[in-house]
């Protein structure tokens, strides 16, 4: 046995900083610090990793040892390997290149979809979640304090949505709650300025909460009334109609009703590649959704997605600040990415924002960009759901970016997209993805529209209201009609959405 001892630095200033570490010995085994929770990222790769602060040593079998040295999606990985000798001390330099500073920019990266106890094998605590996040390049954490199995975990650090004694002026931790109904699909909310809300689900069948009332719906506006903002999570990893709506049923009835603010388009790959085409179709019929990220890690576990795998950039300016955040979000100024840095604008407006045109149309200057720590296939240029632009790839599909006049004939929204088709190391996830949120380009007082998909969602609604309606679990007719009548409300918009598509 022998001793590798590392340091972590920041190239530009020569500062120690932590990072995430991948490492593997002679032996083709995986070793962590004594110190550090050794962790498997379980999304697709099953990458064995440890958090460093920037120096550790360990004991290792004699012979060739790898090291894979990341930290988030703004610095190149950097990949390298030491000799081990018996009874030596092996010393390694890691020194990470930051090629793009986006909070210079305004942007900052958060994951909204974190939580820290889950009934797992490690024991995790906010301070822990704070310092996972700085090595993954995370400026905002969104803890979810949920039910799980008549658990409900987390709930004693609830004090507020912003945690001001542990967040400083380069991170914040919030706390927010995962709402957890298996009928009408999870959600989660931020900016819970008074309490949780409870019963924490509903529908759980065999217990006294069996019963589908409250619905979402009225959950969602409980929250509002406190200044939260809500969406729906992890929604969809198969295409949502050919499963039986059996993930986020309630999605549509919330969608009409104008009842959440944002959606998780991205909590992996698989999942944003499904819910991007819901997200989509809601986007055609004239709804403002912002897409948000985060990869629902279960930090106390030791087989979890790793934290800031998935993630959503907010614009909020020269600081970082919890009203700010929550602002960006509501005004859905907002991309979601698991690796690739997208930039985007439509006659100087950024995702959230509108363009008029005269009714007749007219042109609007389009600039596009990306940067990234890993290669990319394909930057898409895309206009209600359809590509309208292939964007050249450069540095070997590190970057790519277009400037370009186009005409708009009618009211629209474009947004732009990167991907690949398979895996990409060190990211574990099944391939690339990232979108920005849409900007909206409108043909004088002529509104967005697509009856094909205002009709996509009355069928959804007609199908979910047949199960609900045959649903054993309701308390009382009252409660039964009460929800009915709110699937019946936005079905009616739905319907009048999908004439004034026709006309």
């Amino acid at each position: 046995m022998g001793t590798l001892r590392v340091r972590v630095r920041e190239a530009e200033s020569g500062q120690s900083t932590e990072a995430r570490i991948q490492l593997r010995a002679s032996d083709g085994k995986a070793y962590a610090p004594a110190d550090a929770f050794h962790r498997v990222a379980a999304r697709a790769l099953d990458l064995d990793a440890f958090h460093t602060t920037g120096e550790f040593s360990l004991r290792l079998p004699v012979g060739e040892v790898s090291l894979l040295a990341t930290k988030g999606f703004e610095r190149y990985p950097v990949q390298l390997t030491a000799q081990i000798e018996s009874g030596a001390v092996a010393s390694v330099m890691i020194d990470l290149e930051q090629f793009t500073d986006f909070g210079a920019l305004g942007w900052y990266s958060g994951s909204d979809h974190v939580h820290m106890n889950y009934g797992g094998n490690l024991r995790n605590t906010p301070e822990n979640l704070l310092f996972m996040a700085a090595a993954e390049d995370l400026d905002m954490v969104g803890e979810k304090i949920a039910n799980k199995d008549n658990r409900i975990f987390d709930h004693h650090s609830y004090r507020g949505p912003f945690d001001e004694l542990r967040s400083t002026a380069g991170q914040i931790l919030s706390w927010g709650q995962e709402y957890r109904p298996p009928f009408y699909g999870h959600i989660n909310f931020i900016n819970l300025t008074e309490h949780l809300l409870s019963p924490y689900t509903t529908g759980y069948e065999g217990t006294a909460i069996e019963s589908l009332y409250p619905s979402n719906t009225d959950i969602f506006r409980l929250a509002r009334n406190q200044g939260a903002l809500g969406g729906y999570v992890h929604p969809f990893s198969s295409d949502p109609e050919s499963r039986g709506y059996g993930a986020a049923r309630g999605f549509p009835v919330d969608l009409a009703l104008g009842s959440f603010a944002y959606l998780e388009v991205m909590t992996s790959a698989r999942h944003a590649e499904h819910t991007a085409a819901v997200w989509h179709r809601a986007l055609n019929c004239g709804f403002k959704v912002t897409a948000s990220g985060g990869e629902d890690s279960i930090t106390d576990l030791h087989r979890t997605p790793i934290i800031g795998a998935a993630r959503m950039y907010a614009y909020l300016g020269d600081r970082l600040e919890w009203g700010r955040w929550v602002e960006a979000v509501r005004a859905g100024r907002t991309f979601v990415t698991n690796g690739p840095l997208l930039q985007l604008a439509v006659d100087g407006q950024i995702p959230g924002g509108e363009i008029l045109l005269p009714a007749e149309g007219g042109s609007v200057e389009v600039v596009a960009r990306m940067d990234s720590a890993f290669p990319a296939d394909k930057l898409e240029l895309i206009r209600k759901g359809n590509v309208v632009e292939q964007i050249p790839l450069d540095d070997g599909g590190l970057s790519g970016s277009l400037r370009k006049r186009i005409r708009v004939e009618e009211s629209g929204w474009y947004t732009l997209r990167a991907s690949t088709s398979g895996p990409v190391l060190p990211v574990d996830d099944s391939r690339l993805y990232a979108e920005t949120g849409p900007i909206y380009v409108y043909c004088g007082d002529q509104q967005i529209r697509s009856r094909d998909d205002a009709e996509y969602f009355v069928r959804w609604i007609d199908d979910i209201a047949r199960q609900a309606s045959a649903h054993p679990g309701w308390r009382s007719e009252r409660e039964r009609e009460h929800v009915l009548a709110q699937f019946e409300e936005a079905r009616a918009i739905f319907v009048q959405r999908a004439e004034e598509a026709a006309r």
